[in-house]
């Protein structure tokens, strides 16, 4: 029993260490967006207290007509690039995103089926970026 306690808290150990040195922590992230003008979003909040490679973030959808039809989410880098695509099941409320640390994002909310876009967030994430 103590080699599986002591082989956890070493795994644990190295784990921390490894996301320390490899410069890729994030304490208290935080997400910014203005969502009073979207008729999808209602509210984005971070769901832990730091993050590795990218913070979660646990988006409110709105009670709307347009919020009803959106059946997939991107996050789309500065870049241009997509970081991620989550797929919204009909009635869901809530979507866990992940969204790329300590920078500028646009989150695309989508009708997969009819190739719309039904509205588009900026976001800004930050925090304690642990070099």
């Amino acid at each position: 029993m103590s080699e599986t306690v002591s082989g956890r808290a070493l795994l644990a150990t190295l784990l921390v260490c490894s996301l320390v040195l490899g410069g890729c922590l994030t304490l208290s992230p935080t997400v910014s967006a203005d969502t009073n003008d979207s008729a999808v979003f209602e509210d984005l909040s971070p769901t832990e207290s730091w993050s590795a490679s990218g913070i979660r973030v646990n988006a409110t959808l709105k009670s709307t007509s347009a919020a009803s039809n959106v059946t997939s989410i991107a996050v789309i880098q500065g870049n241009g690039r997509t970081y991620e695509t989550v797929d919204v099941a009909s009635g869901q409320s809530t979507v866990i995103l992940t969204l790329p640390p300590n920078t500028n994002a646009t989150l695309v909310a989508s009708n997969s089926v009819n190739s719309t876009t039904i509205g588009t967030l900026n976001v800004t994430t930050g925090g304690n970026e642990i070099p």
